[in-house]
């Protein structure tokens, strides 16, 4: 699934789930989890994005913790043209739920002035640096530090969120932008034909330069049997 990095091992029998960036959309003002990885969803204009670090399977704290308000993020922010304005909402979670040793710093909103095409991803990477690994995003202006969806131990689960189907869809969506990225930039194959014609106009000059020694020693060959002829007739 995610190369996971940083993994804490549950106690045995502990109920577990994946402490990770969790991705948001807002439907009606209401944050609803996505169903559709962030390397494909193109979000409209007045659209919400919302992340969210947690622990997924405690679904009562694990969306992001600022309301669903358009207008509020967005309020000092004019539409543009051929441009859309996406609200976004960036929320590290809680202290209980962070690696040892690391702390999560405050919630951040942002409106987005992106491309009428541009991706959740892609508007998410106009606000923070994103880490990724496989794909898969691991962590927004380094937090956390270095891991990357490990499974943890959850004391006590208070509604079961399905975060697997939403994170093998980030990978498959992202690993397929990128490979399609380097494919189409990947430089052009010109070196094979110049080869070739190179070659080709090689051979030729060789073949005429061998032509034309052949036939001037056929031609010398020719004028000295003559001389020969000429002169044993006139003795």
């Amino acid at each position: 699934m995610v190369g996971a990095v940083g993994v804490v091992a549950p106690s045995a029998g502990a109920e577990t789930g994946y402490r990770y960036w969790s991705y948001w959309n807002a439907t009606d003002s209401n944050w609803t989890y996505a169903t559709e990885g962030s390397g494909t969803r193109v979000p409209l204009d007045g659209a919400l994005e919302g992340w969210r670090f947690g622990i997924a399977g405690q679904e009562s704290f694990i969306e992001p913790s600022v309301p669903a308000d358009f207008d509020a993020i967005c309020a000092q922010q004019d539409q543009v043209e051929g441009s859309k304005r996406v609200a976004v909402v960036i929320d590290p979670g809680s202290p209980a739920q962070a690696p040892d040793g690391e702390a999560p710093g405050p919630v951040r909103t942002e409106c987005v002035v992106a491309e009428l095409n541009a991706t959740g991803y892609q508007v998410l990477s106009e606000v923070v640096d994103v880490r990724t690994d496989a794909g898969f995003v691991c962590g927004l202006d380094g937090y956390p530090a270095a891991e990357c969806a490990p499974l943890v131990e959850i004391p006590e689960v208070t509604g079961v969120d399905s975060p697997t189907d939403q994170m093998t869809d980030d990978v498959s969506d992202l690993e397929t932008a990128t490979t399609a990225s380097v494919e189409s930039t990947g430089p052009p194959d010109t070196g094979t034909p110049l080869l070739t014609a190179a070659v080709i106009s090689l051979l030729a000059l060789l073949g005429f330069g061998i032509w034309r020694r052949r036939r001037r020693s056929r031609s010398s060959r020719s004028s000295r049997s003559s001389r020969s002829n000429q002169s044993t007739g006139s003795t």
